[in-house]
């Protein structure tokens, strides 16, 4: 019994510190890593400027505004066995509307388990999935807002929580070419943990709370060639973050991108073309940052649009 519960308490160390700063100690760390390569390469920022099927996690008002529908597709190259992915549908209802589902799965792969002499013993892995389902409404064509609700999970070795959060999002569009975002998100959001049936006596059900935080975000776009994105975030444990970067369209297909991630650079770039009748493709790459010891991450992102 003691074994396990001191792999549980590794495990629970090692999904923390997924995610650096104040938040980082609490559940949830891989809802806060950002999604998509171009936002991701623009600093992380998206709060107003979330014109793709990513506009489930960023802001779920700009669902109304897009194009056609969106299929989005995007995954994490972590090492120390990390894993982070998305897979989502987006499409605007006709006149005022927009609805999106999305999966997001999070975990650590491949932890080699010791007893307490030191010797090798079984292989354990965590797990995190959130479920997103989203609606918004464009009251006209400059305010809409939006709403997501989320189904989260998370196990590690034989216990399992879960528990439900919500996002709110609003977009202004004062100007033609100014979009402002406000996003409050984890509304709510927490896991619900029992390990009366792991632990007997030793065991009882308890809950881990996501921190809830607020975003507020400006946009500015010169048609397609040039997009600046800046956000500005606090939650409720008091951690402060920066995030904005730009995006310049070189030719009719190629974009280059960069920003800051509070006080980490981000870069990237992604193809826009066609890809068979009546749907059109883009991919997109972002290179981030990390703290001393974890590297690189590279992240790809691939959406069809129809």
């Amino acid at each position: 019994m003691s074994n396990k519960l001191s792999i549980i308490l590794l495990l629970a160390t090692l999904v923390c510190l997924a995610e650096t700063g104040d938040n980082g100690g609490y559940a949830g760390s891989f809802l806060r890593m950002g999604l998509g390569a171009r936002s991701l390469a623009m600093g992380n920022s998206g709060v107003a400027d979330c014109q793709n099927g990513f506009a489930v996690y960023y802001n779920p008002a700009a669902l109304p505004y897009l194009a056609g529908r969106h299929l989005s597709l995007t995954y994490y190259f972590l090492n120390l066995d990390r894993q982070l992915h998305y897979a989502g549908l987006a499409l605007p209802i006709r006149p005022n509307a927009g609805v999106a589902i999305g999966w997001m799965h999070a975990g650590v792969t491949n932890i080699q388990g010791r007893d307490f002499s030191g010797r090798p013993d079984e292989i354990y892995e965590t797990g995190e999935n959130a479920i997103y389902l989203s609606f918004a409404n464009a009251f006209s064509r400059g305010i809409a807002v939006g709403l997501n609700f989320k189904i989260l999970t998370s196990s590690m070795v034989d216990i399992k929580g879960s528990g439900l959060g919500f996002d709110v999002g609003v977009m202004f569009k004062p100007f033609e070419r100014i979009t402002l975002g406000v996003q409050l998100k984890d509304i709510g959001a927490s896991y619900t943990w029992n390990t009366q049936e792991l632990f007997e006596e030793q065991g009882g059900t308890y809950t881990d709370n996501f921190p809830q935080i607020l975003k507020i975000g400006l946009a500015y776009k010169q048609a397609e060639l040039f997009t600046f994105a800046g956000d500005l975030e606090i939650s409720d444990k008091n951690d402060y973050r920066a995030h904005f970067g730009g995006e310049l369209l070189v030719s009719n297909l190629l974009y280059l991108r960069l920003g800051m991630d509070n006080i980490n650079p981000t870069f990237g770039a992604g193809l826009a073309y066609g890809f068979i009748k009546n749907i059109n493709t883009q991919i997109d790459y972002s290179v981030l940052f990390g703290v001393v010891g974890e590297g690189l991450t590279h992240v790809f992102s691939w959406e069809f649009k129809f």
